[in-house]
């Protein structure tokens, strides 16, 4: 969340809700005004989510079920768009959901292996500015975009 540099009333997509954490905190920095989306593929785990982030007060955050390395384009543009499981490489709909100055996280490499954390800036024209910020491991990010199933 840090490298992302989120500020109150940014529009932000987390991809992989799990149990509602993170977006709970990435609530706590943007608020209400911008918005925070979570999107996430497997059923339970986005009710399960839901319900955690209802029950702590934040039921305004959306969760949504679907394919999160296609990204939300029913919001989009984004602000900031959050990963939180490891992709081969940046998913394509992702950074063309960035709004211009758009800043996208995301663990890149091998699954069940060393990652590297990912911090990708939109630039005026469309093109990618890419910072690599060190080592990680997450799960593996399963969908069009990801890793097969």
């Amino acid at each position: 969340m840090e490298s992302l540099d989120l500020k109150t009333e940014q529009k932000v997509l987390e991809v992989g809700t799990g149990s509602g954490y993170n977006a709970a905190l990435i609530a706590e920095v943007v608020g209400q005004k911008g918005g925070v989306f979570s999107i996430e593929r497997v059923d339970e785990l986005a009710e399960f989510g839901r319900a955690n982030l209802k029950r702590t007060g934040y039921g305004w955050v959306q969760v949504v079920v679907g394919d999160g390395t296609r990204g939300y384009e029913k919001e989009a543009p984004w602000d900031r768009i959050l990963v939180t499981a490891c992709a081969p490489e940046l998913p394509k709909p992702l950074v063309e959901q960035m709004k211009i100055s758009g800043k996208l996280g995301a663990p890149v490499g091998q699954h069940y292996m060393f990652q590297t954390w990912i911090v990708a800036e939109k630039c005026d024209k469309g093109e990618l500015k890419i910072e690599e910020r060190g080592g990680c491991s997450f799960v593996p990010l399963v969908g069009k975009y990801g890793w097969k199933t």
